[in-house]
């Protein structure tokens, strides 16, 4: 059995499963960036414009997206 049959004869929810860690990895390596460069350019340091949060938002929502199809 070659590496192509094996990946082919798999499930399919092993990709959906494949998809999550990559987006936790993604996740993981947003909220390790120093908060110095989070705000940089940023004239203030409201929470609103802590780019992490807004990155986290859009990952979970894209989670639920793989979930539910």
């Amino acid at each position: 059995m070659t590496a192509a049959q094996y990946i082919a004869s798999l499930p399919l929810w092993w990709a959906k499963v494949g998809a999550a860690v990559i987006f936790f990895s993604i996740l993981v390596m947003v909220w390790l960036l120093p908060e110095k460069f989070i705000y940089r350019g940023s004239p203030d340091r409201k929470r609103w414009r802590d780019l992490r949060i807004w990155a986290t938002v859009l990952v979970l929502a894209q989670l639920i997206l793989y979930a539910i199809f």
